[in-house]
């Protein structure tokens, strides 16, 4: 619908008795969509990005509406910034929701498609209307899909707003950071499951995560943004020189960056995004690491896919055994 080819992620590997060896990930993502748009008017360019992701696109619309406006030095008002926090709350929710419905029994297919329209709708709009006690009707029948937790392991290589400041200032500096970011001696992980303290390679970790993440954000719809967790959990913006910005926003599948250059005239001159896939899929990154030795039950194509899919990618994954599974 978008028109814009959003990439994939190849993973290829081969099999050691019963072990993944030799695993090599491979992005072919854009590097940037939003950079596409510079030239237009911040508002154009925010509408555009927020279409052309189809995945998280209220995240990405949210992260260049706030880092232009640091860079512009415009203040945002509260109001919006409730707007804001609803339309983020509602993603996230739609989001999970979306993720967990694989889990369900056939009969609460309506009430997930019910809930999901409700959660959609405030994610456009930003109100939160009557329909949105649907989706706590959904809630309540998820705990029966989720598997139970093993004991809590130790806590995981997280990336956080701590690290707003390191990832800001090599984007400023190399366009290219964004493809394969890194942080020296670090293997950054984001998403659901580590935002709650866990790693996505724990069995069970990111489906519990969208869970506990979906009913807090249930709670912002219900009860307004104002009594909700502060804002600054979601999102943080800042200047970094003048008419230059950043912001970063914990998008469904984890921290989202977005650098802005916005001219005098209030048009996008520059932008680069850091997306949270080039994390968790980097080739020396926190998924290579748990695919490392990684003993696949039954077909390792299926079991790797699945896999990957706790790490919360925002394109396709492609699995591709590299010769002979099994030597």
């Amino acid at each position: 619908m978008s028109g814009f080819d959003p990439g994939r992620i190849t993973v290829e590997f081969s099999l050691i008795n019963g072990a993944v060896a030799d695993a090599a990930i491979r992005s072919a993502r854009p590097l940037s969509l939003a950079s596409r748009f510079a030239g237009r008017p911040i508002e154009q360019a925010v509408e555009a990005v927020g279409l052309v992701n189809a995945v998280c696109g209220v995240s990405h619309a949210a992260a260049l509406t706030f880092a232009a406006a640091a860079a512009g030095a415009r203040t945002i008002g509260r109001e919006e910034v409730d707007r804001w926090h609803v339309r983020l709350a509602a993603e996230r929710i739609a989001e999970h929701l979306r993720e967990l419905v694989r889990l369900a029994p056939v009969a609460a297919f309506p009430i997930v498609r019910d809930a999901l329209e409700a959660a959609r709708k405030a994610a456009r709009t930003g109100v939160a209307g009557d329909d949105i006690r649907a989706i706590g009707t959904a809630f309540g029948l998820v705990p029966d899909w989720l598997p139970a937790l093993p004991e809590h392991p130790s806590p995981p290589d997280a990336l956080t707003a701590a690290d707003d400041t390191s990832v800001v200032a090599a984007v400023e500096a190399e366009a290219e950071f964004a493809a394969q970011p890194f942080l020296p001696g670090r293997h950054p992980e984001t998403g659901p499951a580590v935002r709650l303290g866990w790693s996505a390679s724990v069995p069970g970790a990111t489906d519990a995560a969208r869970l506990v993440e979906a009913e807090e954000a249930l709670g912002i719809l219900l009860n307004g943004a104002s009594n909700g967790p502060d804002f600054t959990a979601w999102l943080t913006a800042s200047r970094t020189q003048n008419h230059t910005g950043y912001a970063s926003v914990e998008s469904p599948r984890g921290r989202l960056y977005y650098f802005a250059v916005v001219q005098g005239d209030g048009r996008l001159r520059d932008a680069r995004v850091v997306a949270p896939t080039e994390w968790n899929f980097h080739p020396d990154g926190p998924f290579a690491r748990a695919l490392a030795g990684f003993r696949p039950a039954g077909d390792a194509v299926a079991a790797i896919a699945r896999l990957a899919a706790q790490f919360s990618p925002c394109v396709a994954v492609d699995v591709v055994p590299n010769g002979a599974t099994d030597a």
